[in-house]
């Protein structure tokens, strides 16, 4: 018989807020998501949407927590007839100009790589990141991402939210910010990878992209054309590689 909870007061629930994302003070997105982190979460989304790309030209980024919104300061501008997204993307699906056609996005290079990962690093890899998201943990619907040398070693970052996107963009975010480089490291995801999840991997030019869960059709198909080693249900002793396996060593 199933046992059904009554609460006066709200319980424990996992926070989400409509976080807006400025450059330059030009409204850029509001994005759906946890609302903590925020720096690396602005920084991460302007990096997957090509906004911003020189490091040297960045200036600062502002996080105003309590209004849950993000400024952004940099030397590089929206390209011309990019569209600002002033409506709320969700938290679940995110929408990007690299897919709506928000501007014109050149046809992007295959990533190239000589690095090699080893599949058993993977796998204790992904664990660890299961381990080390204390939000998901105690109870919180968050999704984790994580980044690591798929070689040996434990991961380098990790961070949360309630969406896929969004912990991609905080991670890849932190990663920027810290100039920490990704072209020979791999992205662990805790949820499913859809296209975009593959374009933003291509986009912070990490060559590997690692999910728990799975992968779709589409995902895989672009992967492939970007260079981007796509793995999926990486869990329990097993993983599927479903584009560029030469990156992957048994």
């Amino acid at each position: 018989m199933a046992v059904i909870e009554y609460r006066a007061s709200a319980p424990r629930t996992t926070a989400e807020r409509p976080i807006r994302i400025f450059l330059n003070d030009a409204p850029v997105a509001v994005s759906q998501g946890s609302p903590y982190d925020l720096a690396e979460l602005a920084v991460g989304y302007l990096l997957s949407e090509g906004l911003i790309a020189d490091r040297e030209r960045f200036v600062e980024v502002t996080a105003d927590p309590e209004a849950a919104a993000v400024y952004v300061a940099s030397g590089e501008r929206a390209a011309e007839g990019y569209v600002p997204l002033h409506r709320v993307t969700s938290a679940g699906c995110a929408r990007s100009a690299l897919l709506s056609g928000g501007g014109d996005v050149p046809a992007p290079a295959r990533l190239e790589t000589s690095a090699r990962f080893d599949a058993d690093a993977l796998l204790a890899q992904m664990d660890e990141l299961c381990e080390r998201s204390p939000r998901r943990n105690t109870g919180e619907c968050v999704h984790g991402c994580g980044l690591g040398d798929g070689r040996a070693g434990g991961l380098l970052l990790v961070r949360e939210d309630i969406g896929r996107h969004n912990a991609m963009d905080k991670l890849i975010g932190q990663a920027w910010l810290d100039r920490a480089g990704v072209g020979d490291k791999a992205l662990f995801i805790t949820g499913r990878i859809s296209c975009e999840m593959a374009l933003k991997a291509h986009r912070a030019g990490c060559p590997v992209l690692v999910s728990r869960k799975s992968a779709t059709d589409e995902a895989a198909r672009r992967a492939e054309e970007l260079g981007v080693t796509l793995v999926s249900h990486c869990r329990d002793g097993r993983l599927r590689v479903l584009s560029c396996p030469d990156r992957i060593a048994g």
